[in-house]
């Protein structure tokens, strides 16, 4: 008799839930997590969390016409007509921002990047489209057709796009799909319960069992902010992943570089003090050819010195990127960019011990190099690599990361400034008896770039074009060839504007000028 007491004051405490204040408290809960997960979004820029808090929003706004005897009770006696214009447009607002909620929660953008694309352009068609009818009730008395769009358009395509979004999260790898999928079919079995329990039926039918909404929407938006402490968690970890790995890579690089400088200044030490022993003790003629010789050593570890100032000008560049996109919140493209980062940094670092490397392996890493700038442009650059059938590029020999600055040239004084599409062309060709290597980019131009960099406070000269020429010219005399560039500008007024760098092989050891 006890629980049969109990049972009944429950249930008329849940079938008066909106006179008691029970529906109440479920809106002020929802209008507290709307307003909770906004702060998040300004804090952390996480955008599932400013859906989610537009998606409360909504819902709270929806239920205040159900709550009575609160003070929004007066505001919906005082304007009624506007509760019931909003109707319509709430409930489309709903379905949309929800749906946006769930790819971004699932991280759509990497499991199916072309399902979002085509629902955000669907999104802003039918929002394009419903908007005009909305204000059309007002223009030319147009509730009907409105009504009409929503009921048999809108809905029937938002109900396809539900059954096959329910397809697509159950094979997304995500932990807190579970989460999601739960709170959304709580919700959806008990509005089809409240649905058919009050069809055709009069308001106090609605309001008697309207507790099957309320609780329904309490329990979802609960596993919802459950799944969103887990997302931040993840983010978290993996943001943190991220900065350990670039520390860590940084500290290994900078180790690198210190233990390289030092073991050449050690090197060239004792190469001079064994000139300065051996000029002293020699004879004249043995003397001179000695003195060659260790010249000739000399010459090759100041080229190898060339080398190494080059190794870090570029990787400092290269890390700055990774920096940008981790102060930006652009975790994707960090991991991308790190990954392209460490493939590169291990090829450099292994041409490095090499006085010169087979022109293959050159134009990997030109290649490799290009794709991270191209990132960091957003993929803006068009890169072709032209190769000659008749080019062998095993045998053919050139000093490690020859070409490394001349793309960078290219893209950071002719492309940066550059409006519209982008292209660097990469050819290697034999031109009479010279393996012909040319770089041509369709930038603004020298002179264009020159002007540019005159109006700027502080002017940075190309690090990398200055050692480029140092280190031809002591390859030069180390393998007796005639290795030279020199740049060509190519006028607007051509058709073909930009500026084009050519890197002659010449094996016969010509004297040269450099570009």
């Amino acid at each position: 008799m006890i629980d049969s007491c109990n049972t009944g004051s429950w249930m008329t405490v849940l079938e008066n839930s909106n006179f008691n204040g029970l529906g109440w408290a479920v809106t002020s809960i929802l209008f507290y997590l709307s307003i909770y997960h906004f702060f998040l979004y300004i804090k952390n820029k996480e955008r599932f969390y400013l859906f989610y808090s537009i998606y409360a929003l909504i819902n709270a706004i929806n239920l205040l016409k159900r709550v009575k005897g609160v003070f929004t009770e007066d505001l919906y006696i005082a304007w009624p007509e506007l509760f019931i214009h909003a109707n319509f447009p709430i409930q489309f607002a709903s379905y949309l921002v929800f749906s946006f909620f769930i790819m971004e929660i699932l991280n759509f953008q990497k499991h199916y990047p072309k399902f979002k694309v085509f629902f955000t352009r669907y999104a802003i068609v039918i929002s394009l489209i419903f908007g005009v009818l909305v204000a059309g009730r007002y223009l030319w008395d147009g509730y009907d057709m409105m009504r009409n769009f929503y009921t048999s358009i809108f809905m029937p395509i938002t109900l396809l796009f539900t059954f096959f979004g329910i397809y697509l999260v159950v094979k997304i790898p995500e932990k807190v799909k579970y989460y999601i999928l739960s709170g959304f079919l709580i919700l959806a079995v008990f509005s089809s319960l409240l649905a058919f329990l009050t069809f055709g039926k009069d308001v106090s039918y609605t309001n008697k069992y309207f507790y099957l909404f309320y609780i329904p929407v309490l329990i979802e938006n609960f596993l919802y902010t459950f799944s969103l402490a887990i997302k931040q968690r993840e983010v978290y970890d993996e943001k943190i992943s991220i900065q350990k790995d670039l520390m860590d890579q940084e500290q290994v690089n900078e180790i690198l570089r210190n233990q390289l400088n030092e073991k050449l200044k050690e090197e060239l030490v004792l190469k001079e003090e064994k000139i300065g022993s051996l000029e002293a003790d020699a004879k004249e003629q043995r003397m001179a050819k000695l003195k060659a010789d260790y010249e000739k050593e000399i010459t090759l570890l100041h080229l190898q010195s060339l080398r190494n100032q080059m190794n870090p000008h570029f990787i400092f560049n290269a890390l700055n990127s990774i920096k940008v996109y981790l102060i930006e919140n652009d975790k994707e493209n960090a991991v991308t960019y790190l990954n392209k980062f460490a493939k590169l940094i291990r090829m450099v670092l292994e041409s490095s011990r090499m006085f010169s490397i087979p022109l293959g392996e050159e134009l990997d890493i030109a290649r490799l190099y290009v794709s991270l700038e191209s990132i960091r442009f957003e993929k803006e650059i068009n890169f072709e690599l032209i190769v000659g059938e008749d080019v062998d590029l095993v045998n053919s020999k050139v000093p490690p990361l020859i070409l490394q600055p001349f793309l960078e040239n290219a893209i950071w004084h002719g492309l940066t400034a550059k409006k519209g599409d982008k292209s660097i062309v990469l050819q290697v060709l034999w031109v009479g008896d010279n393996l012909r290597v040319s770089i041509r980019d369709n930038g603004i131009g020298r002179k264009k770039s020159g002007e540019l960099m005159v109006n700027k406070s502080i002017k940075k000269q190309s690090l990398g074009i200055k050692l480029n020429s140092e280190r031809l010219r002591y390859f030069n005399e180390i393998e007796n060839v005639g290795y030279y560039f020199e740049f060509i500008d190519h006028p607007a007024q051509s058709g073909q504007e930009g500026t084009e760098v050519v890197l002659y092989l010449d094996q016969r050891g010509s004297e040269k000028l450099f570009g």
